[in-house]
């Protein structure tokens, strides 16, 4: 039987539930992204906004594969690509699309569901892989040996993931950090990278400026800074 957008979104298949035994970080990350997707597909015209959200649920489910090589799934002090060769730690994490895709076909997934999962790094390079190999190399490293092995997002349902996956992770990892001092920035940042290598193209302007407005608006209210106890005090003299 054909698992739908509708059963993805509704937790109806329990590929859900075992990715969330199997890759608790993983799944948590694909919530937040699919809630960012949803928010921007709603605002687009022509966007199939529950094939959107389904993959958006699902798009890192092949890091059940391997959980362990992913910093969402890893203890804050656990790191297991310190000790690996770049081109070793590129194989773990760039499989993940191919693991993915592999097993969203085994669970009969709609395949319209799956080529967005399919695309969503398009050829983009790792980046963190791809600068600890340059930094090993003096510099003598060539990105396409660090870039996935997919194909460009090939609709806009492909990119609003790409981009709502890039944003949310590097959010939540300043965010975490106590880094993240402005998030319009931030995003402005990791858009016109994509747009610059070429991620993007299917993406017309008006388009890229709502998904940029709305990825504001709800970032900064994921992720907006509180008042600390302490502070709140102060400002009430003493009293709250």
């Amino acid at each position: 039987m054909k698992v739908t957008a509708d059963d993805i979104i509704n937790d109806e298949t329990n590929i859900i539930e075992r990715f969330k035994d199997i890759a608790p970080g993983s799944e948590k990350h694909c919530r937040n992204v699919a809630m960012l997707c949803e928010s921007i597909g709603k605002s687009i015209d022509g966007v199939n906004t529950k094939n959107l959200v389904a993959a958006a649920k699902v798009h890192d489910i092949g890091k059940c594969c391997n959980p362990q090589y992913f910093g969402e799934n890893q203890g804050s002090d656990d790191n297991i690509h310190d000790t690996l060769d770049p081109s070793v730690s590129y194989q773990f994490i760039s499989r993940h699309i191919s693991d993915g895709v592999l097993k969203l076909v085994q669970a009969n997934v709609d395949i319209d569901i799956i080529k967005i999962v399919s695309e969503h790094h398009g050829d983009s390079v790792i980046a963190s892989i791809y600068n600890k190999a340059r930094s090993k190399n003096n510099g003598n490293t060539n990105d396409i040996h660090y870039r996935y092995k997919s194909v460009k997002p090939s609709c806009v349902e492909s990119c609003v993931l790409m981009i709502s996956d890039v944003v949310e992770s590097a959010c939540r990892s300043m965010s975490n950090s106590g880094k993240l001092d402005d998030p319009k920035m931030v995003i402005n940042n990791l858009i016109n990278n994509l747009i610059d290598d070429e991620q993007l193209d299917v993406l017309k302007i008006g388009e890229i400026r709502i998904i940029k407005s709305i990825l504001l608006k709800e970032i900064e209210s994921i992720f907006h800074k509180r008042v600390s106890y302490d502070d709140e005090k102060e400002d009430n003299n003493g009293t709250v």
